[in-house]
């Protein structure tokens, strides 16, 4: 018959759990928080980038491409308030200033075809590749 666990050996173990579990939870807000930065980066600017890019393509210039196409600011669960602004050449820029976040999309006209340059400031804070997304609906 084995010995009944002392009180130590139940106290490190309750330790121990409380530990892995306070991890896994900050693990999982952190994949959140990413996944929100995603959708920030990615999801929100891509009507405009359609339509900054077929205006540019037709025109065959970014000069006015980004004339009276907006971006609505709204409040995102993990993000805070964001807000957006969009140049008449093009360039659309993105924070979520609660979150520090900045993206900021660069269209260029290559062949006749916007080509999109990505810039997202804290690097760290957005999923690994996340500018390779940008602009892949229209392409």
């Amino acid at each position: 018959m084995a010995p009944a666990p002392t009180s130590a050996k139940l106290i490190t173990l309750a330790a121990l759990a409380v530990i892995i579990v306070a991890g896994n939870i900050a693990f999982q807000k952190l994949d959140e928080r990413r996944a929100a930065a995603f959708g920030f980066a990615v999801n929100e600017p891509e009507q405009a980038l359609k339509q900054i890019a077929r205006a540019a393509e037709i025109k065959g210039s970014l000069s006015g491409a980004g004339f009276g196409i907006a971006i609505a600011g709204k409040e995102l669960p993990a993000l805070g308030l964001t807000q957006w602004t969009i140049s008449t050449d093009g360039v659309i820029r993105g924070t979520a200033a609660e979150r520090s976040l900045i993206v900021l999309l660069t269209p260029e006209l290559r062949d006749g075809r916007v080509a999109w340059n990505c810039k997202l400031e804290p690097e760290r804070e957005f999923l690994r590749g996340t500018c390779a997304y940008v602009g892949q609906a229209n392409r």
